[in-house]
């Protein structure tokens, strides 16, 4: 058992007990609320009323005979004592007996009842295939016989050194199926690895093993193809026998070693790669010569000639390489959608599976037997494909329908419910016996200490290390020693501050805490600090403005923004001098992604044109440097990403604007031709990156942009790709016209 601290406001019992005669005796009573929960889940409200005023009773809790939990507590003015009291790890289901002793006198008693957990899915299986892969190449996971519509925590446990290797929440099919691709990268472990597969509350229900191969010996093997060209035409280069999706990249140098042009991309998990360059028009004749560089590292040479080869015959462009020819639609395709429920101005992905590769396709949305929506798409090399939309103030609520139309094979469906948009009203707080808040008292003791609490997977959660004594730094430590999230100086100040974060299960949480900035060896010995783990209810904040009010009681607004990789966003805070506002933007993951102070007007802050970099909820937290109260307005301006097709695209570059940012959707092997056409101005330099994930998979860099400029690279992954065209330098600014072709 373990003991959670509150604030409970006793008002109303002290009015009754002030309106009695001073002679009126009252017996102690206690109540537990609720009188039954479930074992490891359950948390009980335990009140006890008519004690003494400031005094000193001891509480204990006794199961089978033996006494399993006490502790010392003080009545307040009222004589009333409050705490409530969870559910831990080794706890029995049965009759659990409270007592309140006083001067080891018994004067009140109640009992609570654990009961046994709740039926969870038996025989759940999770499988891998391939059981070996070598480094890079993907492996199928694949979990069956869950709960429908549930979901479950997937971990991935490196054996050797015992490290999270990957931690995401999935959610089940209506068949009770999850499945999803994984594949090594740079800075995995090879070697065994286990996959644990949690439910919600964090009960292991399935596992399994497999193995990660070392990465293949780089062999490398080069063929540039034509050896001469015309100025204008383009020279491909195929290289094979690298390490999966190493880093490639090639440069164009003149006679006398001068750049000219570079190209850069990643190897598919084959350890193949195909990069095109495309010589400029007026190039000068003469000889060039290409130069591969694999992570940094010169491997290979080759002389190019510009002009009429040595027999004075002209050189051909090479041909594009073969898209690979769709095999046959496979039969069992299976389709999913999360979230199942979400207000309007929600985003909902749907997921395809068992397509066959490079499988044509449509994504139809209904509503009331009415076709509201409907996109193509390619599958790609493995058979899958995915659907991100956003609902917006026109859609209705109710119940829609997904149809997945194939040529050949089953059409399956899925449904997914949008309800009315959530209210911009403060959500309110909880009622004094539902205190958000829970404190932890604790000291350093050489240096360090710790603190454990009880969490509940999915809560969103705030946890501050505070002290007056010394500057502390913060470490959250999950199951298996896993770390989840660190902190050392939270918001500007010099307390620890984790999150907000999304607890990942339900159980026991460990807080390091130590007397010392992280990373460095000084620091305190000793000292008194507090821990405030706050579960927090954000309401949701739309473009425009915002009215906000810090009260010493809410000294800090949260808020939510549901934003997708790509998209760009504003915020600034006006209070009119009436506060030093700060604002933090919070990542999905808990980690600050951005701060500020006095960027704004005044001593107000400010958020101009953040580019996000991970799609997913995202938390605002609006305060005051000082914890000074006030009021004033929160100014937002989202601009979403924009889907890159063939249809050109206007962008404009220039020292207020300096990066664009699109998406798409691409399949491993495919060959893309990113079109750049110059509309007027010019920049210094002009940087090209396209990623998936993080990864890197096509860079390109150039000096000046000609009037036309193609970009024929080979996808080597499959996934939704985030394009960035960035300038640098100051210069008078550019504006192009941006498509991608599929040829």
């Amino acid at each position: 058992m373990s003991k959670k601290k509150t604030a409970l406001a006793g008002l109303c019992w002290l009015l009754c007990w002030l309106s009695l005669p001073a002679w009126a005796q009252i017996s102690p009573s206690l109540s537990i609320t609720p009188a039954t929960g479930e074992v490891e889940k359950a948390v009980f409200l335990i009140e006890i009323d008519g004690l003494e005023a400031h005094s000193r009773y001891r509480i204990e809790v006794d199961f089978a005979g033996a006494t399993v939990y006490a502790t010392d507590e003080e009545s307040d003015a009222a004589g009333h004592i409050p705490f409530p009291i969870s559910s831990t790890p080794g706890d029995q289901p049965g009759v659990y007996r409270v007592r309140a002793l006083h001067n080891g006198n018994l004067v009140a008693q109640g009992e609570f009842e654990l009961t046994a957990p709740a039926q969870q899915a038996t025989g759940a299986q999770v499988t891998v295939q391939p059981q070996r892969a070598v480094f890079g190449r993907p492996q199928a996971i694949q979990l069956a016989d869950l709960l429908p519509n549930t979901a479950y925590i997937i971990e991935i446990i490196t054996d050797q050194t015992q490290q999270l290797a990957y931690q995401r929440t999935h959610m089940s099919s209506q068949s009770g199926e999850i499945g999803f691709e994984i594949f090594a990268q740079a800075g995995d472990p090879p070697g065994a690895h286990t996959i644990n597969a949690y439910d919600e509350a964090g009960r292991l229900v399935a596992q399994a093993g497999f193995s990660i191969e070392k990465p293949l010996a780089r062999d490398v093997r080069l063929v540039m193809n034509p050896q001469s060209v015309q100025a204008g035409d383009s020279v491909g280069l195929q290289v094979d026998g690298l390490a999966a999706f190493d880093a490639v990249s090639a440069q164009l140098l003149s006679a006398d070693g001068s750049l000219i042009d570079t190209l850069a991309t990643r190897a598919s998990s084959d350890g193949t790669a195909a990069l095109l360059f495309a010589t400029p028009a007026d190039l000068a004749a003469g000889e060039y010569t290409i130069a591969l560089y694999v992570d940094g590292g010169e491997l290979a040479k080759h002389n190019l000639v510009v002009g009429t080869t040595p027999t004075g015959e002209s050189a051909t462009t090479p041909p594009k390489p073969q898209q690979p020819a769709p095999t046959e639609p496979a039969g069992a395709a299976t389709m999913s959608v999360e979230p199942l429920s979400a207000p309007v101005g929600s985003r909902h992905r749907v997921r395809a599976n068992g397509l066959a590769a490079f499988e044509s396709l449509v994504f139809e949305v209904g509503q009331a037997g009415e076709v509201v929506f409907s996109t193509p798409q390619l599958a790609d090399a493995s058979g899958r494909a995915t659907l991100e939309f956003l609902t917006g103030p026109e859609d209705q609520p109710g119940e829609y329908s997904i149809k997945l139309l194939r040529e050949a094979g089953n059409q399956p469906t899925a449904s997914f419910v949008v309800t009315a948009a959530e209210s911009a009203e403060p959500t309110p707080m909880p009622a004094p016996s539902e205190s958000p808040i829970q404190v932890i008292e604790s000291r350093l003791q050489s240096g360090t200490a710790q603190v454990s609490f009880q969490g509940t997977a999915g809560r969103l959660v705030e946890v501050r290390v505070e002290s007056a004594e010394f500057d502390p730094a913060a470490t959250l430590i999950g199951r298996d020693e896993t770390l989840i999230i660190a902190s050392d100086d939270g918001r500007g100040s010099k307390n620890a501050i984790l999150g907000p974060l999304v607890l990942p299960y339900s159980g026991s949480y460990l807080l390091a805490v130590a007397g010392a900035p992280l990373m460095m060896p000084q620091g305190a010995e000793s000292g008194g600090f507090q821990v405030e783990i706050e579960a927090l209810r954000p309401q949701p904040l739309r473009s425009g403005e915002t009215a906000f009010a810090l009260t010493a009681e809410s000294p800090r607004r949260y808020y939510r923004l549901a934003l997708a990789a790509g998209d760009t966003l504003s915020v600034s805070s006006d209070t009119g001098g009436a506060l030093d506002s700060i604002l933090q933007l919070v990542a999905p993951d808990g980690s600050e992604f951005a701060f500020d102070d006095d960027s704004g007007d005044g001593l107000d802050a400010e958020f101009s044109k953040l580019a996000i970099e991970q799609s997913g909820d995202y938390i605002l937290v609006m305060a005051s440097f000082d914890e000074g109260v006030g009021g004033g307005v929160l100014r937002l301006e989202h601009n979403p990403v924009r889907l890159l097709d063939e249809r050109a695209a206007a962008v404009t570059l220039n020292d207020k604007s300096a990066r664009e940012r699109f998406v798409f959707d691409a399949a491993a092997g495919e060959l893309l031709v990113l079109n750049i056409i110059k509309r007027s101005g010019d920049v210094a330099d002009l940087f090209v990156r396209a990623s998936i994930e993080g990864m890197e998979v096509m860079s390109h860099s150039t000096m000046g942009v000609p009037a036309a400029l193609p970009l024929p690279f080979v996808m080597p992954m499959s996934g939704q790709a985030l394009l960035a065209l960035e300038k640098v330098g100051v210069d008078d600014g550019i504006t192009l016209d941006v498509s991608l072709q599929r040829p």
